[in-house]
Order: C-alpha cells, then structure tokens, then sequence
C-alpha cells in the first residue's frame, strides 16, 4: 500500500472518528436537548401545581379573614347592641330620676306658695280683734296632737270612746263615767306614750 493510500484511509478514519464525535456529540447534544425540555416541562409543571396550591392557600386564607371579620363585626355588633341597651336603662333611669325630681320641686313650690299664702292671710288678719278659739277646741287640738281623736255616739252625740293612735298602734278605749278625769288622763296617757 502507498503512502498516499494509507494517508488517505487515515483520513478517512479521522474523518469517520470525527464524525463519529459529531454523531455522538449531535446525539449527546439532542439527548441534553431532551432532558433539558423535560426539566422545563417539569419545572413548568411544578410551578403550575405550586401556583394552585398558592391559589387555594389565598383562597383558605381569605375565607378565614373573612369568618374572622364576620366574628368580629358580629362581636362588635353584640357590644354596640348591649351599650345601647346600658345606655338606654340608663336613660331611662335618669329620666325617672330627673321626672322624681321635678315631681318633688313642684310639689315643695305648691307648699312654698301655700305657706306664702298663710303668711300673707296672717300678716293681714288684726290679731287683736280675733276671736280666740273655745277652750275645748283648743284641748281637742292638743289631743289630737299626740294622737288622741275623740268618736262620738252617732245618738246623744256625746264622746263614748277615744281612738289612740301611736307609732306601734292604734287602740280604742271606752269613756267610763264614773271613772275620775285624772285616772282617765293618766291612762291615755300611758297609751299615748306607749
């Protein structure tokens, strides 16, 4: 064989070598190529699914909010409601209070104008022509004072009996005749301290 041949048949060889390293290369390249789509099928495939579980986790998320936000409006709507329920006893107390108030200011003004009255009708009565009362009258006055009110009998119109009013009670004794005026004092006496 020449020389020529052999370089020829060298090249060649090289030439398949090469292109052998291209094939293998070419293939190595596509194969990489593949994998690399894969990876991005792949990735693209997981970021889809993180990006549903992101969505439903905004989702959850949201509707918590949204019990928490009802809760709380519901929470705060219930203490509105029980302040305005305070604050309406209240009001209606002080304006039971303030209506007392004005009840008793009304009632002391009348008696203020009645007593004006009877200070105005005394300073004008001559106090030395008056008659005084009979002195009987003046005694039934005081008994009555310390709660002794003589009853009548309906027929002769004389005192039978004498109600005694006290603290405690009240009692009703019968006027004896033949029981002496200082006996009979003495004894309404004792029920009238009593």
């Amino acid at each position: 064989m020449s020389g020529d041949n052999l370089s020829e048949q060298n090249n060649l060889v090289r030439d398949a070598i090469a292109n052998l390293r291209r094939n293998e290369e070419a293939q190595i390249g596509r194969q990489i190529a593949q994998l690399v789509e894969e990876s991005k099928a792949a990735q693209i495939n997981k970021v889809d699914q993180q990006q549903e579980a992101l969505q439903a986790l905004s989702r959850r998320l949201q509707a918590a909010r949204t019990r928490v936000e009802a809760s709380k409006a519901q929470r705060e709507q219930k203490s509105h409601s029980e302040t305005m329920r305070d604050l309406d006893r209240e009001r209606q107390t002080t304006d039971e209070a303030i209506a007392g108030q004005e009840q008793r200011q009304s009632e002391l003004v009348r008696q203020i104008e009645e007593l004006e009255a009877r200070v105005a009708e005394l300073d004008e009565t001559d106090v030395e022509r008056e008659e005084l009362p009979d002195e009987s009258v003046l005694k039934l006055q005081m008994l009555r004072g310390l709660g002794v009110e003589p009853l009548t009998d309906p027929e002769t119109g004389l005192i039978s009996k004498v109600r005694l009013w006290s603290a405690a009670e009240a009692s009703v004794v019968s006027v004896d005749e033949s029981m002496p005026a200082q006996q009979m004092a003495a004894r309404l006496w004792d029920l009238c301290s009593a």
